[in-house]
């Protein structure tokens, strides 16, 4: 095969998989709305709605290593685009795109979740 060829090839599938890890990325934003709960959660709740959803809340981030390696797949992909021409473009911009939405949701609930701490909800009787 020639190396241009696989080389555009390789493009492709990886901007491809920019889109996929991107889409993963977002398990994160399934912390929100948990963390917000947690957050409202007072003393007449069951200990348990809290205690659940400080933990789906902790759990979402775990979208952070997905994020970090779309962007970095993207950025080399950004790389070999200045000499070819990409077709699955579009994947990779909506890779990227989902994935700086997960940073910014990550830190959304890692703001929340200080919140929580700091109020003292953690040591809730």
């Amino acid at each position: 095969m020639n190396l241009t060829a696989a080389t555009k090839i390789k493009m492709i599938k990886s901007s491809q998989l920019c889109l996929v890890t991107g889409l993963i990325s977002l398990a994160a934003l399934i912390g929100v709305p948990f963390a917000l709960m947690a957050l409202e959660t007072r003393e007449d709740n069951s200990r348990t709605v809290f205690q659940f959803s400080l933990f789906v809340s902790v759990l979402s981030l775990g979208g952070i290593p997905f994020a970090v390696a779309t962007l970095v797949t993207s950025a080399k992909v950004r790389v070999i685009e200045r000499k070819f021409w990409n077709a699955a473009r579009p994947y990779r911009i909506a890779g990227g795109v989902c994935a700086m939405l997960a940073i910014v949701t990550v830190l959304i609930v890692i703001g929340l979740m200080s919140i929580i701490v700091v109020n003292g909800g953690l040591v809730r009787d």
